[in-house]
């Protein structure tokens, strides 16, 4: 089997304990592309994020890929400027919603935006490493859902009660059914994201754009986000 595509999951897996691109690693992915096969990057990053390592191991110059958001949307790396192939965003009417269910439990809430992070709560330590690890600024909004002029791809609850987000997810799950997915990122992350985004879906879709088979794309992850797109793909 000639393979065409290999994906490669960001966080512990393309990077390493210091969140960085080992030098080997780094020859590899070269050597990869310079045989023809594409790279894609599938992350639960935002797309600002996500940019800046899709550009240090030179996807812009081989015409690689990448997955934003968990597969919210997939960009085709051109030099000079990304283009956008897919993307699938929560309408902002569902927002006072999350908003309200967020404050009778105690949640903060957050969600992106080209450069910036909205939230309720800028001085939370788990949204401000978020901030930090994806180069963005954070904007403190005490009104949530109004202060959002945009669809987002996905919304953000953050709390340290583990049970509190397990008992959310396993309540919502059969709620949000065919409306919004719901799951679990982080032991302190609960994802809020459009109907049937995921890695493999979205992937799947990619592959239907260019024409590739699965049994062609070797996927590589290490977390739960990416058990689908390991499952559907030719070499997991």
């Amino acid at each position: 089997m000639k393979y065409k595509l290999l994906v490669i999951d960001v966080d512990d897996t393309l990077l390493n304990s210091k969140g960085e691109i080992s030098k080997r690693t780094h020859a590899t992915i070269r050597k990869v592309q310079q045989a023809g096969i594409s790279v894609v990057l599938a992350s639960g990053r935002p797309t600002f994020g996500i940019r800046p390592i899709a550009e240090s191991i030179e996807l812009d110059n081989y015409g690689g890929y990448f997955l934003s958001y968990n597969g919210g949307q997939i960009f085709k790396c051109n030099k000079g400027q990304n283009e956008l192939l897919f993307e699938k965003r929560i309408e902002p009417q569902m927002l006072p919603m999350l908003e309200e269910k967020a404050k009778q439990l105690g949640f903060d809430i957050f969600t992106y935006h080209q450069d910036f992070i909205v939230t309720n709560n800028s001085e939370n330590k788990h949204i401000v490493r978020e901030a930090e690890i994806n180069g963005m600024r954070l904007v403190q909004s005490n009104n949530f859902a109004e202060s959002i002029d945009f669809s987002p791809c996905k919304v953000m609850f953050v709390s340290d009660d583990e049970s509190a987000l397990i008992a959310l997810e396993d309540g919502w799950k059969k709620h949000l059914d065919g409306t919004l997915d719901i799951f679990r990122s982080e032991k302190y992350f609960l994802e809020v994201v459009p109907p049937s985004i995921d890695k493999g879906n979205t992937l799947s879709i990619l592959l239907d754009k260019l024409g590739i088979d699965a049994n062609q794309v070797v996927a590589i992850g290490n977390g739960i986000r990416d058990f689908a797109m390991i499952q559907m793909m030719g070499m997991g």
